[in-house]
């Protein structure tokens, strides 16, 4: 598959999540904020199992052989979810969708320098540092309000 390809597909996938807080958020008026997250896992779960009845081609059963942390995923995916569920209404989509690729693009350039995961180490260079940077510069002024209430607490 083309880089260009795969660049344009993370791009529609971003957008499309953008749009997982707002909805998970208005279904946690109805049924609660754990439940909300448990119905968005199940109905991706049984997306999962459509798609791997219809298209799949690896064994469920070579799970026992993985690492534990590659065990993670879930967990990490089930927290993300949950605090999406609190952050959308409290700082906004936007708010909130900066906030994470900042943490997003520190961590990564973490993973990529230390080869984390299984990733094969890469070093970090003065652009990739400069757009880590930027991102997190960027989520400081998406979120300035929050920011500047957080500041004047800490300096009283």
């Amino acid at each position: 598959m083309s880089p260009w390809l795969v660049i344009l597909m993370m791009v529609a996938g971003g957008a499309i999540m953008s749009f997982q807080a707002p909805i998970n958020a208005a279904l946690r008026t109805h049924v609660g904020m754990w439940e909300a997250s448990l119905i968005s896992f199940g109905v991706g779960t049984l997306t999962l199992i459509l798609m791997v009845v219809v298209a799949g081609k690896g064994s469920l059963a070579n799970v026992r052989q993985v690492s534990w942390w590659q065990l993670l995923g879930g967990l990490i995916g089930a927290l993300f979810v949950t605090a999406t569920l609190i952050a959308a209404p409290k700082i906004g989509v936007t708010g909130m969708i900066v906030a994470t690729l900042a943490g997003n693009m520190v961590a990564a350039i973490l993973i990529d320098r230390f080869g984390w995961v299984g990733i094969a180490p890469r070093p970090i260079d003065l652009p990739r540092l400069a757009g880590v940077l930027l991102m997190v510069a960027s989520m400081v002024l998406m979120n300035w309000s929050q920011v500047r209430s957080v500041w004047g607490e800490l300096r009283r």
